[in-house]
């Protein structure tokens, strides 16, 4: 997990990008990798893609945030980037696998109130 999470850090090619968030997204599937990749800084370095990176990179970004949701822990880091996630979603396509990606978060995220605030104006 690490060597991925150092990896997205370094390169600029989408292609390795993908494939390191596709298996970062999986292994977040365990409890265990969830409380791993936030002790590791993943959710800082994978939700700061968010803001830079191709269409399909960013739809890797959404899904991997989205399974890293499914931890209290991992939602107080995640919902900094609630605006960032809506405004992905405006943006998008309509029905784009990118809109998709970010409105399943958006669940994930709106599961509690506690983040409701952040998406009112969306």
């Amino acid at each position: 997990i690490q060597k991925l999470l150092h990896l997205l850090q370094v390169t600029d090619d989408p292609l390795i990008q993908e494939q390191a968030l596709i298996t970062l997204s999986n292994s977040a599937a365990f409890s265990v990798n969830q409380d791993i990749i936030r002790n590791l800084d993943g959710l800082t370095i994978i939700g700061g893609m968010l803001s830079d990176c191709a269409p399909k990179v960013k739809e890797k970004v959404l899904n991997a945030l989205n399974n890293l949701s499914m931890n209290i822990k991992n939602q107080e880091v995640i919902q900094v980037y609630i605006t960032q996630v809506c405004r992905n979603v405006e943006s998008a396509p309509l029905n784009s696998d990118l809109q998709l990606a970010g409105l399943r978060l958006l669940t994930n995220m709106s599961v509690t109130s506690d983040y409701h605030h952040k998406m009112i104006d969306s």
